[in-house]
């Protein structure tokens, strides 16, 4: 199971979970860690992972690789729509490209880290 940690963490917060890692490596422990992704707001968060692209991500994944003609078929809407939305999907690093430029969700598992007192 390929997991996702989405964390809402400050740029300090962020500086030193690198750290802590690089001094693991130092340590000789190359054991893989969960890919990350690190955000700055939940607002941020919300933007990305909104409700349609949730639902995207959702169907992309049961769908497996798709071209985005045959992903906004999928999900009924329209295609400059779900083009828009995978364009931000790309970019946050929540799908990704095959070789033959197909879509796909590489995570069964997303997982977020919210603190209460951090989410603002």
């Amino acid at each position: 199971m390929e997991e996702l940690i989405v964390r809402i963490e400050n740029t300090d917060e962020f500086f030193d979970r690198l750290q802590a890692s690089a001094r693991q490596i130092d340590r000789g422990d190359l054991s893989p860690a969960a890919a990350s992704l690190s955000l700055s707001s939940m607002s941020q968060l919300l933007d990305v992972l909104s409700k349609t692209r949730w639902s995207l991500l959702s169907a992309l994944r049961e769908a497996g690789p798709s071209s985005i003609r045959a992903l906004s078929k999928l999900v009924d809407r329209d295609y400059r729509g779900v083009h828009s939305d995978v364009a931000r999907l790309l970019d946050a690093g929540l799908i990704e490209k095959n070789e033959t430029g197909k879509v796909f969700v590489p995570w069964s598992k997303i997982t977020a880290e919210v603190y209460l007192d951090r989410a603002a």
